[in-house]
């Protein structure tokens, strides 16, 4: 008998390495995925104009990269900080001066991660919902907690996102020609704009997705969204808010993103590090006993069998130093 449907994806065409340079952008789920990357040793720039939910935001940010969209700040004064109305209020400063600069490099920081011959763009579409600055009649990435009146709320029409999408990717493949791109849409379920808000919002964003993966052979949609809701489809694999999926859930999509887009060797190599990791995360009964020597020896020898397939000078000088301290 069988109790769930499991979901099949097949393998990609597109095949990744340790070479690949990973730039992600969107919801706090592209955030996961940069953040598992990161640990199994990929080049990646994680989410570095922070979470960002909307798919007109994300495609101001993708001209911003480009040097194409119009960069007219957004600021705003909030408390002690500067912060700007199309990012997140982790991009900030203590002056307006400082605010944009530090804009100003995370834009070069991200087009310059690109720019690199083998580069692949991850996004990850979270709402359809978006907020319109009333002021400047303009959509803002966040609100940043002012006052509600400043805003009006809008469902994005499918029509408009294409529209904005297709401008910005278009963009992005005249300036990065070898740029590939995986699109996702974020399993975090939207529950503060209503559940059938929130299904409304997602069905939209799937068409966007379905479409644009139909008219851009560069772009490759990962069903992470599929997985969480038809796959996994119980409440066990998200996280207490019952919104976020879980750690559990996040791993199981992991290994899926991992046999869609990872060759033979480039699986074995992070299967491998992973191994190392946990041994380097040990923490042992008895650390003067020959036993944790040994078993420290044996895992400096093989950082130092995977170090001509990955960077782990740092693993192995602080490991090196350890056996130091317990000789």
């Amino acid at each position: 008998m069988h109790f769930r449907t499991e979901l099949s994806v097949n393998k990609s065409l597109l095949q990744l390495h340790h070479k690949t340079a990973f730039l992600t952008i969107g919801s706090c789920f592209s955030e996961e995925i940069g953040q598992l990357l990161e640990a199994s040793k990929f080049n990646v720039l994680n989410n570095p104009f922070g979470t960002t939910f909307n798919p007109i935001s994300i495609a101001n940010i993708i001209q911003g990269i480009c040097g194409a969209a119009d960069r007219k700040p957004l600021p705003i004064l909030a408390g002690d900080v500067w912060l700007d109305y199309r990012f997140h209020s982790s991009i900030y400063g203590y002056h307006e001066k400082e605010l944009n600069e530090t804009i100003d490099q995370k834009f070069q920081q991200a087009s310059e991660q690109l720019s690199q011959p083998d580069s692949v763009l991850i996004l990850t579409l979270g709402t359809a919902w978006v907020y319109r600055l009333l002021s400047e009649d303009r959509i803002v990435a966040n609100c940043h907690k002012q006052n509600n009146a400043l805003f009006q709320k809008e469902l994005s029409p499918l029509e408009v996102l294409l529209n904005v999408f297709k401008e910005a990717l278009n963009q992005l493949l005249e300036t990065f020609p070898h740029c590939q791109i995986i699109l996702t849409l974020s399993p975090v379920r939207h529950t503060k704009d209503g559940l059938e808000e929130n299904q409304i919002s997602k069905s939209t964003l799937r068409l966007l997705c379905h479409q644009l993966n139909s008219a851009y052979s560069q772009l490759h949609y990962f069903p992470s969204y599929e997985i969480v809701l038809d796959d996994l489809r119980d409440y066990r694999f998200y996280s207490k808010d019952l919104v976020h999926p879980n750690e559990q859930a996040v791993e199981y999509i992991w290994e899926k993103f991992r046999h869609t887009f990872f060759d033979k060797h480039t699986d074995q190599v992070v299967h491998q590090w992973k191994q190392i990791r946990q041994n380097l995360q040990h923490k042992p009964f008895y650390e003067k006993g020959n036993a944790y020597k040994k078993f420290l020896e044996q895992t400096l020898q093989e950082l130092e069998q995977i170090h001509h397939k990955i960077d782990v000078t740092k693993e192995i000088e602080e490991l090196k130093q350890t056996i130091q301290h317990h000789a």
